[in-house]
């Protein structure tokens, strides 16, 4: 019986490797399809600690060296769901490396400039919670070389427990798009902070 055990015990883990494997194999094959710069951005920021202002100011280097490959307003190329996974903002790293109640799953922005003209923020925990800020969103000329979009958040609200509890929506600006594609965003917006997105 002991010997079914282990060898029970070995096949779940032999699984277990694969499995990570397999996930692994498709991580390689999306950056290794993307641009060299894209794809050691990606494995900058999987690997380093965002929070540390030297590896800050090597991602804002490699932002910069992406975005001299951009070709045209890319603002249309901004509509769907993205995932932050790196920014110098303060406020949503603190959600991120400090908030005591709950870890953050993901943080996603939801943007549609031109029908709709909204954008949607989502903070997302892991025991189900979220933190919600919505607005109006729309392209407008900027003082750069980059594509500014203009927001204004109109409400905000924290959603766990069955409940909805109603917050004061606050924030409002602009964000310019360094450079876009089918799998990443680059911004920076009027406060100074920078941000990188994945396309969900």
């Amino acid at each position: 019986m002991a010997f079914f055990h282990k060898f029970n015990f070995a096949v779940i883990l032999l699984g277990l490797l694969q499995q990570f494997a397999q996930v692994n194999a498709l991580v390689n094959q999306r950056t290794a399809a993307i641009d060299p710069k894209l794809a050691e951005l990606d494995r900058f920021i999987r690997v380093s600690n965002p929070s540390d202002v030297d590896v800050q100011e090597e991602i804002k280097k490699l932002m910069l060296t992406i975005s001299e490959s951009r070709k045209g307003d890319q603002r249309k190329s901004l509509l769907g769901k993205w995932e932050l996974i790196f920014t110098t903002e303060k406020e949503v790293n603190f959600f991120k490396t400090s908030w005591p109640f709950a870890d953050v799953s993901c943080i996603i922005q939801d943007l549609d400039l031109y029908e709709s003209q909204t954008i949607n923020n989502s903070i997302n925990f892991e025991t189900g919670g979220r933190f919600v800020v919505t607005g109006t969103a729309k392209a407008v000329d900027g003082d750069s070389d980059f594509d500014r979009v203009e927001f204004k958040f109109t409400d905000a609200a924290i959603r766990a427990w069955d409940r909805t509890i109603k917050v004061p929506p606050v924030g409002a600006g602009w964000f310019d798009t360094m450079y876009c594609d089918d799998s990443y965003r680059l911004s920076r917006d009027v406060r100074g902070d920078w941000s990188v997105f994945r396309r969900q």
